[in-house]
Order: C-alpha cells, then sequence, then structure tokens
C-alpha cells in the first residue's frame, strides 16, 4: 500500500468489479475492500446506483458501500476542484467535472485514486494508486 490514507476509487473501476468483467482490472478494488482501504465518495456512490438493476442488487450494494469509509466534499474541495477545470482547460485539456471531484477529494484527504482514465495524469501531485 501506497503512502496515502486510503483509496478513492472510481466509478469505472467499481463497474469492472461488480460486473464481474475483466477480472484482473477488479482485482485491485477486491484487495483494498480486504485491506479496509478502498474509500467511496458522493459522486462515485450516486454512479453507481444509477446502474443499478434490481432492488436484489440494490440490497447487496447497500451492504457492500456501507461498510466503506466515506469522504465527503467541502467548499474546499469545489474550490479545488474549480480550479483544476480552469487549469487543465486552459492548457487544452477540457476534463468531466465528475473527474475533478474526485482528484480534489483524493489531494484534500491525502488519498491515492484508482482509476483507468488517462486523463488523471495530468493532475499535477495528485497520487494514482499503483496495483502491485
Amino acid at each position: 500500500m501506497q503512502n496515502t490514507a486510503g483509496v478513492i476509487v472510481d466509478t469505472s473501476v467499481w463497474v469492472d468489479y461488480l460486473r464481474g468483467r475483466n477480472s484482473g482490472r477488479a482485482t485491485p478494488l477486491a484487495e483494498l475492500i480486504n485491506q479496509r482501504q478502498a474509500i467511496l465518495c458522493g459522486i462515485v456512490l450516486a454512479e453507481i446506483l444509477n446502474g443499478v438493476r434490481s432492488p436484489q442488487e440494490r440490497l447487496h450494494l447497500n451492504d457492500l458501500l456501507n461498510a466503506l469509509p466515506y469522504r465527503e466534499t467541502s467548499r474546499h474541495t469545489w474550490l479545488r476542484a474549480g480550479e483544476l477545470a480552469h487549469s487543465l482547460r486552459s492548457q487544452g485539456f477540457p476534463t468531466p467535472l465528475s473527474d475533478l471531484i474526485l482528484a480534489a477529494l483524493a489531494l484534500e484527504h491525502r488519498c491515492a485514486l484508482l482509476t483507468y482514465d488517462r486523463h488523471f495524469h495530468r493532475i499535477p501531485r495528485l497520487p494514482l494508486y499503483q496495483p502491485a
């Protein structure tokens, strides 16, 4: 585990994990959950629940997701996300706001970020989780 206060997990990683697809890509999340290092946040929670297909799936997810540590956005998070958006856009790299919120949360809470999206590499000082 890298020297961070846990790992915020991007929605695309959760989708692979929950659907059992691309098991190699889902393995790092399974390990983080077992080590109690996977962290949930509001934007990812909303995106995961948006994809729920049945009441049974929702119950299963509630049990899993309620057991995870949670990081909340603050005014500081939103300010940092806006600053990142402006900086990246001015460099010619517009980035989805939801991803900038994840990055701002990770920076604010000194967490790493587990993602497969390459645009996160453009964010200065953002610790990206690298599975062993």
